[in-house]
């Protein structure tokens, strides 16, 4: 049941993702991206505030990855991670090394998921049509 329940998870934050935003001029992009689904456990105690402070914070960190076209922030009452957009997995792989898991086990105390799609086609719904 767990593994049917991380598979729609993912599933559903990947949708998200896919329509967060302008990933080319057009609204239909066959251009062969990766996407990662990252969710870790928000330690016990700490509030919400707290954790989207950390967030704003670690902006101008994603904003310099090498590869990262996109990432969508997320934040729930019991998790927070993200839903990125890579360039190539290698780009995906450089950064989610085991120092980045042994990062965030080290400040939620769990091993976060992370899990990586392809993701052959994105849409956005905002982008002008031709």
């Amino acid at each position: 049941m767990l593994s049917r329940r991380k598979s729609f998870v993912g599933a559903a934050l990947l949708l998200s993702l896919l329509q967060a935003g302008p990933v080319s001029a057009q609204p239909v992009s066959t251009e062969k991206f990766v996407a990662v689904v990252v969710i870790a456990k928000i330690p016990a105690g700490v509030p919400r505030a707290k954790v989207e402070e950390g967030i704003v914070a670690s902006v101008p960190t994603y904003q310099k990855i090498p590869g990262l076209v996109r990432k969508s922030f997320t934040v729930s009452d019991d998790s927070y991670g993200g839903m990125y957009l890579w360039a190539d997995r290698a780009s995906a792989e450089a950064w989610f090394t085991p120092e980045f898991v042994a990062k965030v086990k080290a400040r939620s105390g769990v091993e976060p998921q992370i899990i990586y799609f392809d993701s052959p086609v994105q849409i956005d719904n905002r982008a002008p049509r031709p």
